[in-house]
C-alpha cells in the first residue's frame, strides 16, 4: 500500500515538539487532522461539543480546507452573489476600505471541507502545508512531506520517531503554553506542584511513542 513518511511540527514553541508519521496515501485533510490529534495531547473538544475548528492552509492554491460550517457557507453564498458584493463593498465608506478589501481576499480562497480531499496530490506537489487547531488558541502546525513509501503494510498510520510533550487545550496558545513549561519543569516555582496536577487532570501526558501508537492503531484509512 502507497504511504507518506510526514513531519509535524508545532510552531513557537520551545523546545520543538515534532513526530514523524507514516499515513496511508489515501487519507483525506479529515484523517490527517485526526492524526495530528493523536500524536498530541489535543481531545478535539475545545470550543463545542462537535470539536474545535481547525484549517490545511494552501496559499499556492488560493485553497483553505476546513470544518468551518460558516466559513463554506459564506464562500458558497460569495460565489453566487460575486458581483453584487464586490459591488457594495466598493461603494462602502473610505474608512472601512482596507477592511473591505481584506475581507474580500478571504472570499475569494476557495474554502474545501477535509473529508472531500485526499492530501496526496498536495503533499506531493508542494511538501509543506499549515494546519490551524482551535481559532481561539490559535495553534500552528507545519506538516512536512518526508518521502514515500511504496510498501507499507498497515492500513492505520504509525508513529516513527518524535520528541517532547505535546500541549492540552486551555493554555492560551503557543505564549501560554512556553509559560506552562516553565513552571512545569521548575520545581522551585511556588506554582509547580498545583499546574502538575491540574495538567494531570487535563490528560497532560510526556511523550510516549507507545501510547501514541496504540491510539493511531485505533485509526483505519
Amino acid at each position: 500500500m502507497k504511504a507518506y513518511r510526514i513531519t509535524i511540527q508545532l510552531q513557537e514553541v520551545h523546545p520543538l515538539m515534532w513526530r514523524e508519521v507514516i499515513i496511508p496515501a489515501t487519507a483525506t485533510f479529515e484523517d490527517l487532522h485526526r492524526v495530528i490529534q493523536r500524536v498530541s495531547n489535543f481531545k478535539g473538544w475545545a470550543l463545542d461539543e462537535a470539536g474545535s475548528l481547525f484549517e490545511f492552509n494552501l496559499p499556492e492554491e488560493n485553497l483553505r480546507i476546513t470544518n468551518d460550517e460558516k466559513a463554506y457557507i459564506e464562500h458558497g453564498a460569495y460565489q453566487e452573489n460575486r458581483e453584487d458584493v464586490v459591488k457594495r463593498h466598493g461603494e462602502s465608506a473610505e474608512e472601512f476600505q482596507a477592511f473591505n478589501e481584506s475581507r474580500l481576499q478571504d472570499l475569494e480562497t476557495e474554502i474545501k471541507k477535509p473529508e472531500e480531499l485526499h492530501i496526496g496530490y498536495y503533499l506531493e506537489k508542494y511538501q509543506s502545508m499549515e494546519y490551524v487547531y482551535d481559532y481561539e488558541e490559535k495553534w500552528k502546525f507545519i506538516v512536512g512531506y518526508v518521502e514515500t513509501d511504496e510498501e507499507y503494510s498497515k492500513s492505520h498510520p504509525t508513529l516513527i520517531d518524535g520528541a517532547e510533550a505535546a500541549p492540552i487545550e486551555n493554555l492560551g496558545g503557543a505564549e501560554g503554553y512556553n509559560e506552562f513549561l516553565k513552571v512545569y519543569h521548575d520545581r522551585e516555582h511556588p506554582e509547580h506542584k498545583p499546574l502538575r496536577d491540574w495538567a494531570e487532570k487535563q490528560g497532560y501526558e510526556e511523550y510516549d511513542p507507545e501510547r501514541i501508537n496504540e491510539k493511531l492503531k485505533e485509526m483505519t484509512i
